[in-house]
């Protein structure tokens, strides 16, 4: 491959990062204006009650173990045991990077944008009956797992070897679908909430690399600091 056909593909995945951040992030601001004029979007029950009844229990079962780490008290543990494992596994360049998408999580504080109560076992709508942590929109459950999980996946790309890579990647795409999956299936989110989840950390996700591959010229301008993280 010339050196101009490998700088044009490099110029059109660029391009293509910008264009696939601003269009998820107008999506989700479309999304969410449309789930905040209605109460409930079509097919939001019928999708609820197919994914309540015909869910494996095992399925369920692990929804439940991976839905305590990331509830309000768990989550900021588990962030910190996350971060301590890839400072001791990747060092602190990859350390920085978590701790970016981190900061990111704070969406998580949206989820009543949308004050929406959560399902029922009758599946019906409640519009009265919101509680903080119950239903809501987004999910922060999954805003968290597509910015920590997917992070990590994407981290491992760079500092891990290729076999240990493709487990770790294969291991949080698996935690965030299952996030996703039984986040419905519990009767914890209506699809719609998980849906804006998606759209809402996908951009910040890739915001978060935008910046992660640029910490190193952004330091450049103050060596203590580039010491510090790049040092071996």
């Amino acid at each position: 491959m010339s050196l101009k056909s490998m700088k044009n593909n490099l110029s059109l995945q660029k391009n293509s990062h910008y264009l696939l951040t601003l269009f998820t992030a107008l999506a989700a601001v479309l999304f969410s204006l449309q789930v905040a004029q209605k109460e409930i979007l079509w097919g939001e029950i019928g999708m609820s009650k197919w994914m309540y009844e015909n869910t494996p229990s095992f399925i369920d079962f692990l929804g439940d173990v991976i839905d305590a780490p990331i509830t309000d008290i768990g989550a900021p543990l588990l962030f910190i045991g996350i971060s301590t494992l890839v400072y001791w596994r990747w060092g602190r360049y990859a350390t920085v990077g978590i701790l970016l998408a981190g900061s990111m999580t704070g969406l998580t504080r949206l989820s009543d944008v949308v004050e929406r109560s959560g399902p029922n076992k009758d599946f019906i709508y409640n519009e009265s009956k919101y509680y903080f942590g119950e239903g809501g929109y987004p999910s922060g459950h999954i805003v968290y797992a597509v910015m920590i999980f997917g992070m990590l996946a994407y981290l491992s790309r760079d500092h891990a070897s290729p076999r240990i890579s493709r487990v770790v990647k294969s291991f949080m795409v698996f935690l965030i679908l299952l996030n996703i999956w039984t986040r419905i299936s519990g009767l914890h989110h209506w699809p719609a909430d998980v849906a804006g989840g998606i759209l809402m950390s996908l951009p910040a996700l890739m915001v978060v690399i935008w910046i992660y591959h640029r910490v190193p010229s952004m330091l450049q301008k103050t060596p203590r600091l580039h010491a510090l993280v790049f040092k071996n």
